[in-house]
């Protein structure tokens, strides 16, 4: 599929399409305790990388799955923030993910 012919994308409701392809929120160094974030909500991230899975194959630890949300939006990373939905990333995820409608 080329750039001209993915949907164009105003908004991320029930889509999830990037957390199905980020299997734990992307913090840079640090972010984490400048954002605040309680140790509890960071014991499933560690668990993943402690278990060293295919992490291409997985969604974000912090994904509510059955209403593509984030379980934790307050305290996303930066990257998560500035993902701007229909971006060319956007697209492509939903692309990848199978999602068609617009």
């Amino acid at each position: 599929m080329t750039e001209a012919t993915l949907p164009v994308i105003e908004d991320c409701d029930g889509c999830s399409a990037c957390c199905n392809r980020t299997p734990i929120p992307p913090f840079q160094p640090g972010e984490e305790a400048a954002l605040n974030v309680p140790d509890e909500l960071l014991t499933p991230i560690r668990e993943r990388i402690a278990s060293d899975q295919h992490f291409d194959l997985l969604p974000c630890v912090w994904l509510q799955k059955d209403q593509g949300l984030c379980r934790h939006y307050e305290f996303r990373p930066q990257a998560c923030r500035d993902f701007e939905p229909g971006s060319m990333l956007c697209r492509l995820s939903r692309e990848d993910e199978g999602i068609r409608r617009p």
